[in-house]
């Protein structure tokens, strides 16, 4: 749950501080010198969620948001069961089931359930279209799709993609409940919601492929074992704490916050054999109750990796992390669950041989598993008792009648949310207010050096004294990061220039004596107590909660360079770059467009050494704009700790230029002799062009139906 404080609410809190202060949260300026916020997807910047909770604090804003992705998940899924026909009690059962499931519960706070918590919107939905299609319903299906987009989390809506088309094949092919003219309508719902989420999809699909995680995919691609797809792992999606509780105790099985996830309820097990054996006793073959038993086994079989079924599945989604898929898991469990309480009343004989199949494996992990001490066979039976209490109570429910079974159903219900409740408590511990983010002394200090030099500074500190990320949630600006988004380019030349690790989750700056670290815009470095670093270093502050050096030589974020190289070999160019230590006065480029001779020779012809050197001064920045004067005698160029990226613009006294790609990963530009102003912003076409396609399509769709 690491990512949840280091990572989910730092990005929620840039988001939220640049909606307050009315500006699109594009980039984020405090990690990795620079990449993008929105387009990063899990800062979840354009989720309706987010927006709501912009008034409140930003605990009570991640608290509201917790709570209205349960409401949606609880509310969409009692609709699709009603839906389906089941009475009230068997859909809030259902709604119950996947509302509080271990994957709402455990992945809560996280853009993952943001998108998630609209999956039954989705199926409703479809079950609404195929029953009538009308431009109200149309409209609706298109804005969930697009919800579920703005939640920044587009692995889980393919996902969803997936299960859906399913779901509509099944309906039109085997059902024959609708005709193929249901593909045309939901083609265009999902192509109408594609245009609405275009502000996020366009920046989004312009970073992915320049991501730390995509880069290493295509290097190293993963294999077609989904995780956690063992035999024991297969018990968890059963029994989530089989093998002992987590987080309080250390289970002695896999049991994790990816492998736990798929438990809705032992009930929907008995849910899945009851619907089996109700199908095949009144050979409904052709009912959606068979889809539902169907596409169980499909996505336990991705799950579990299944021969066939994994390797075809990895195929189409190979850059997603499908172990989630065990969200679908929960979801078929839940509506199965709903099915077959609804079953009490016309077919409890599949009701009570569900129950009874359910117990059998139940009494078979029991006897089949090989404990290590009795202990914890105890401990494996004390955690099935909730289970145990569910299928008696579900008999209870199939052997009632009338207001009896009511009764029963209501107590049902109740231990339901009681199991859940077992499985879930500890994922989301209360915490009061004043414990987020706390201002320690040392952080004081560093605000207060900060803040004593108007020109723009850069952090780094050496592992547990300060971990990524957390600088957005104080305003400090860290040069590392841990995000599978981040700049590919960027942490492919810290691993190349000063072998960063960055697989390790609270990676530390590994070289202090190499000067990049000066390229890099580092003025102050945050240690742990009693560390030590070289000379160079002058220590700030020093107490028990850590060390503070300033490094004096930090390069200023913009500066000219009086040497520039060309190589255009990558091998000899990364070289360079890894054995240079003049960053002061060199920089090295890959491509230049000279603008004129006499650019070519002020760049490429030698220099006296005492000839004059052109000025640049940073007068005004920001986030994603700086100003800076520059007085050049010559052509020079003008480098950056900024990180190049589509969408960084230049002007030079009004007119527009070229901007240079400098040191392999960084931003620079030329200066043509004399005094400039120059303005240096980052603008993306695609946030733009995003935005004017969203209006445009919002326009179509409240325009085009009044005229039809």
């Amino acid at each position: 749950m690491n990512d949840i404080v280091l990572q989910i609410v730092p990005w929620a809190h840039q988001v939220r501080e640049a909606w307050r202060s009315l500006h699109p949260p594009l980039w984020n300026d405090m990690a990795a010198c620079g990449y993008p916020l929105l387009g990063s997807g899990q800062s979840s910047a354009l989720s309706p969620l987010r927006l709501l909770g912009l008034p409140l604090s930003l605990a009570h804003a991640i608290t509201f948001e917790a709570a209205a992705k349960i409401l949606v998940a609880l509310t969409f899924t009692f609709l699709w069961c009603r839906k389906r026909g089941y009475s009230e009690l068997a859909s809030a059962a259902g709604a119950t089931a996947f509302g509080f499931s271990a994957f709402i519960i455990v992945w809560l706070h996280f853009p993952l359930i943001t998108t998630a918590c609209f999956v039954p919107a989705v199926f409703y939905l479809i079950d609404l279209l195929v029953e009538r299609p009308t431009r109200a319903r149309f409209s609706a299906a298109a804005v969930v799709w697009a919800v579920m987009l703005f939640g920044g989390h587009p692995e889980t809506a393919s996902h969803t993609f997936f299960v859906a088309l399913l779901y509509v094949l099944w309906i039109v092919f085997v059902e024959r409940a609708a005709t193929w003219r249901l593909f045309l309508v939901l083609g265009g719902a999902l192509a109408v919601a594609a245009l609405l989420a275009a502000p996020f999809l366009a920046p989004f699909a312009e970073a992915l492929t320049k991501s730390k995680r995509y880069q290493e995919l295509k290097a190293h691609p993963i294999g077609y074992e989904v995780p956690y797809s063992d035999w024991p792992s297969a018990i968890v999606l059963l029994q989530p704490h089989f093998f002992g509780e987590v987080p309080r105790e250390h289970p002695w099985g896999p049991e994790h916050a990816e492998s736990i996830t798929a438990f809705a309820g032992y009930l929907g097990v008995a849910a899945w054999f009851a619907l089996l054996t109700h199908v095949i006793r009144t050979r409904r073959f052709r009912s959606r109750e068979a889809f539902f038993v169907v596409a169980t086994l499909i996505v336990l079989g991705v799950i579990l990796s299944w021969p066939g079924i994994s390797q075809l599945f990895h195929f189409v989604f190979h850059l997603a992390a499908n172990a989630r898929l065990r969200l679908f898991l929960a979801l078929l469990l839940a509506v199965q669950t709903a099915a077959a309480i609804d079953l009490a009343e016309r077919d409890r004989v599949s009701l009570l041989a569900g129950i009874l199949c359910a117990s059998a494996l139940l009494l078979d992990l029991l006897i089949s598993t090989q404990f290590p001490h009795v202990a914890l066979r105890d401990s494996a039976i004390l955690a099935m008792l909730p289970s145990v209490l569910v299928l008696a109570l579900a008999t209870l429910v199939a052997m009632s009648k009338n207001r009896t079974r009511d009764v029963a159903l209501l107590l049902l219900v109740a231990a339901m949310l009681a199991e859940l409740w077992k499985v879930g408590r500890d994922w989301n511990p209360v915490v009061a207010e004043k414990w987020m983010y706390p201002r320690t002394p040392i952080l004081q200090k560093l605000d207060a050096l900060m803040k004593s030099d108007p020109s723009p500074y850069r952090m780094v500190a050496n592992g547990p004294a300060f971990f990524p990320n957390l600088a957005a949630v104080y305003g400090f600006e860290d040069v590392r990061a841990h995000d599978p988004m981040v700049n590919g380019r960027y942490i492919g030349l810290l691993r190349t220039i000063l072998h960063y690790d960055s697989e390790n989750y609270f990676a530390p700056w590994p070289e202090y004596e190499k000067r990049f670290i000066d390229y890099l815009n580092v003025r102050y470095v945050l240690t742990t107590w009693r560390a030590t670093l070289p000379e160079r270093y002058h220590m700030l502050y020093d107490d028990r909660d850590g060390r503070i050096f300033e490094n004096v030589d930090a390069l200023p974020r913009f500066f000219p360079v009086r040497n520039v190289l060309m190589e255009f070999r990558d091998d000899y160019f990364y070289d360079k770059l890894r054995t240079m230590e003049d960053w002061a006065v060199t920089a090295v480029l890959d491509k230049l467009d000279v603008e004129n001779e006499q650019m070519r020779h002020d760049f490429f012809t030698p220099r006296a050494a005492d000839a004059p050197m052109a000025t640049a001064r940073v007068v005004k920045e920001s986030a994603t704009e700086y100003k800076i004067h520059v007085n050049a005698p010559r052509y020079t160029l003008i480098v950056s700790s900024v990180p190049w990226w589509p969408g960084w613009k230049i002007e030079r006294n009004g007119a527009r230029a070229e901007p240079v790609r400098v040191n392999g990963a960084f931003l620079g530009f030329v200066a043509p002799p004399g005094e400039l102003d120059v303005r240096v912003w980052y603008d993306p076409w695609t946030f733009r062009a995003g935005w004017l396609i969203a209006l445009a399509t919002v326009a179509a769709l409240i325009l085009v139906p009044r005229r039809a």
